[in-house]
């Protein structure tokens, strides 16, 4: 009797040793369990339900002409816009779309913000197109995209140079027409030359095409206040200009009697002359 209870105390002893420490690890699982909980349950909210109920909050940086209500339309973002509903490279291609701008970026930051960043074309030369029965100067980009039209001569500056015999009279021109592609070249390199001397175009008054055959074509540079012509090749350069001026001004030093054209096709300038007699 005494073995078999001293045996029962022991037992029950060990038990309740035992389940002391099953009684705290169920506690700290049950804290766990509702720490895992809570935690998962606020990534839902923040990463994926928040999204849905935040609106968007758009920063437009743009140029003048182009304002925020604006780029917001042709982004094709309104009021009510929510910020996952918002794709930011269907953003970015409608507005790298739209003839003002040349390049558009656009950057989605956690949780709500949206920014926008672009830049606009830049006028390189100048074409007169007859539009609704009126003769108007029609701006160009680098690229051959019109940019924009003004209402007459006056309107056009100084440093933009008028290019003649590139559009056809057939064809309709508005903002965000395109250049015949046979004469992209011919604006990019006037994109590039201003990049180098935008003063140069103010000695310049007009740039002709001289037209060959398959799209191939010469042109021809009037100096500002003077009839003679500069007949070049149409890979021009500031290089090349710059010596055509040079000729044209040795020209001026033999006194009234001044050539028609001074040619410099071939990287050497020939004079050909409307009278022989040079310098009296």
């Amino acid at each position: 009797m005494l073995g078999n209870f001293i045996y029962s105390a022991e037992v029950s002893d060990a038990a309740v040793r035992y389940a002391a420490p099953r009684k705290f690890e169920k506690a700290v699982r049950r804290f766990l369990t509702l720490a895992v909980i809570f935690v998962t349950g606020g990534v839902i909210w923040i990463f994926c339900i928040s999204p849905c109920m935040v609106p968007v909050k758009a920063e437009v940086k743009s140029f003048p002409g182009f304002g925020r209500a604006d780029v917001l339309n042709i982004a094709g973002i309104d009021g009510g816009a929510v910020y996952i509903s918002v794709n930011a490279g269907e953003v970015e291609r409608r507005l790298a779309e739209y003839y003002l701008v040349e390049s558009a970026k656009v950057v989605k930051r956690f949780p709500d913000r949206l920014s926008i960043f672009l830049e606009p074309r830049r006028a390189v030369a100048v074409v007169f197109a007859r539009i609704n029965g009126r003769v108007k100067p029609v701006y160009f980009d680098r690229y051959g995209v019109a940019i924009g039209m003004g209402s007459g001569a006056g309107d056009i500056p100084a440093w933009l140079p008028v290019v003649s015999g590139v559009l056809d009279d057939n064809r309709p021109v508005k903002p965000g027409s395109k250049i015949s592609a046979a004469y992209l070249s011919l604006f990019t390199r006037i994109g590039a030359i201003s990049d180098e001397d935008p003063k140069i175009w103010q000695a310049i008054s007009e740039i002709g095409i001289a037209k060959k055959d398959n799209d191939l074509y010469d042109l021809i540079l009037y100096p500002v206040h003077d009839p003679i012509k500069l007949k070049m090749r149409s890979d021009i350069s500031k290089d090349s200009i710059y010596y055509a001026l040079l000729m044209f001004d040795v020209c001026r030093q033999f006194g009234d009697a001044m050539p028609s054209e001074i040619d410099v096709q071939s990287g050497i300038g020939i004079v050909n002359a409307v009278e022989a007699s040079y310098g009296k």
